[in-house]
Parts: structure tokens; C-alpha cells; sequence
């Protein structure tokens, strides 16, 4: 069968087809704890670990994610741009107890700039492509990720932002996925019943079991043995470009 005519054939069934963004369209151009330490070194703090810097990430994004729930959204103490801000200063406190309040924060202002930009995301091979093929086949095109409103800046700096009909952050939705409430408002919004929306994405709890408990199709991309083999076969992909290559060439079975 023509690659094009089994692209068809797999997608024709889905009016609205919805994507994550990290780790799914966009990548990180360097991990946090490195773009941290550089940028810090930039502005004349040098020297500090960029392992001590990823790990103290983690933590942080932990605590400040169970302190301030969904960037802050149901908070009257924080704003979704302090919750970075404070995220960053805390990470800083504990890598060099010698920084300055305002050398920390100076860092901080930097940092939400440059991850609201092109500066720290590149494009994952094939994204474009598929997003213009997908776009060809079905009526609605959309972003549901667990995220802050900035994504939308970081969108219009790839140039991707304008390949999609809206954009639903956990901010803006208020849940996170694998909340079925995250899948909700994109089908009531424009009309489409759950067994004509897709999701694509690379996590296999919120992405791709949420999807399916909200009655929605989807597929996985994953690196995670683990993961691939708790999913459908036809269903999970270690790369963007294997999973547009398969809707091209087999039968998916939803």
C-alpha cells in the first residue's frame, strides 16, 4: 500500500489529534543541571557541578511541586514566574552558600528568559513533518502538556506554535495529566467525542494510560524497556521518526 494512503487509512478515524511537547516534539539542548551551571558561569559565577546542580534540580522541582501544585496555579503566595524564580534560588542557596541574594537572583531572571526561548530546546527530528502530515489528515491539531502558560512563548521561538489550534497547559487546564480533566476540555471545546481524539507523548502513565482512561486513543515514545513492553506493540515507538514510519507502513491497531 502507498505510504501516504496507510497514513490516511490509520489516522482517518481521528477529527482531533493532541501532542505533549518535552521529550515528544522538543528536546532540552542541554540537561537542566548543565544549562544551569553555564549559564551561571556566564554571568561570572564559574566552577560550580553540573551532577550536583541536575540532582538538586530534581529535588527542588519535587518539593516545590508538592509545596505549590501545578506551578502555583491555586496559590495566592506565588505566581507561575515566581515559582521558577524560587525553584532556582533554592537550588543556588544549596549548591554555593556564598552567593549573593542578588547574584542568585540575577542568575534566576536569566535562566526564565532563556527557558522561555529558543535558547534551550531543539527540535526532535522529523517533528515538522509529521506535525504538516497530521495537520493534512485531521481537523484539529493541539498541545496538552504539563506545563506553564510560557510554553507558548517557547512554541513561537521554535516556529512551531502556529502548527496548532490551541495550546492547554496544567496551568491553564488546572489538572495535570494523567488527570482525565486534562483530556476534557480540548472535546468539549471543539466538539469531538473521545474515540476521534488521539494523543501522542512520551511518558506512559500521564501520556499514554492517561489518554486511554479519559477514552481517547494514543501513542508512546519511549527509550524505557519497561514501558515498550507494558503497551500495545503497535502503539509504542523509540523515536518520533520510527512512529511516523510505522503509520506509513503497518496497520495500527487501535
Amino acid at each position: 500500500m502507498n505510504r501516504h494512503v496507510q497514513f490516511v487509512k490509520n489516522l482517518n478515524r481521528f477529527r482531533l489529534v493532541t501532542f505533549d511537547i518535552t521529550d515528544t516534539l522538543l528536546r532540552f539542548r542541554k540537561p537542566p543541571g548543565v544549562q544551569y551551571a553555564n549559564t551561571a558561569a556566564s554571568m561570572g559565577v564559574k566552577n560550580l557541578d553540573p551532577n550536583k546542580i541536575q540532582n538538586l534540580f530534581r529535588e527542588e522541582f519535587k518539593n516545590m511541586t508538592k509545596r505549590y501544585p501545578i506551578y502555583g496555579r491555586n496559590s495566592n503566595e506565588i505566581t507561575w514566574q515566581n515559582w521558577w524564580m524560587l525553584l532556582v534560588d533554592n537550588i543556588f542557596k544549596r549548591v554555593d552558600d556564598k552567593l549573593s541574594q542578588t547574584q542568585i537572583r540575577s542568575i534566576s531572571e536569566r535562566l526564565f528568559e532563556q527557558y522561555r526561548s529558543n535558547e534551550c530546546y531543539v527540535h526532535i527530528e522529523g517533528n515538522v513533518e509529521l506535525l504538516k502530515m497530521i495537520r493534512d489528515v485531521t481537523k484539529y491539531v493541539g498541545v496538552i502538556s504539563n506545563s506553564d502558560p510560557g510554553l507558548e512563548r517557547v512554541l513561537s521561538s521554535m516556529n512551531i506554535r502556529h502548527k496548532f489550534d490551541f495550546v492547554y497547559t496544567s496551568y491553564d487546564l488546572g489538572v495535570e495529566k494523567p488527570h482525565c480533566g486534562a483530556f476534557l476540555k480540548p472535546l468539549e471545546k471543539y466538539n469531538v467525542h473521545a474515540s476521534e481524539a488521539l494523543h501522542i507523548g512520551n511518558l506512559y502513565e500521564k501520556d499514554y494510560i492517561g489518554a486511554r482512561n479519559a477514552g481517547w486513543s494514543s501513542l508512546l515514545i519511549t527509550k524505557s524497556v519497561d514501558e515498550t513492553q507494558k503497551a500495545n506493540p503497535t502503539h509504542v515507538y523509540s523515536s518520533l521518526r520510527e512512529m511516523h514510519n510505522a503509520l506509513q507502513t503497518i496497520d495500527i491497531e487501535w
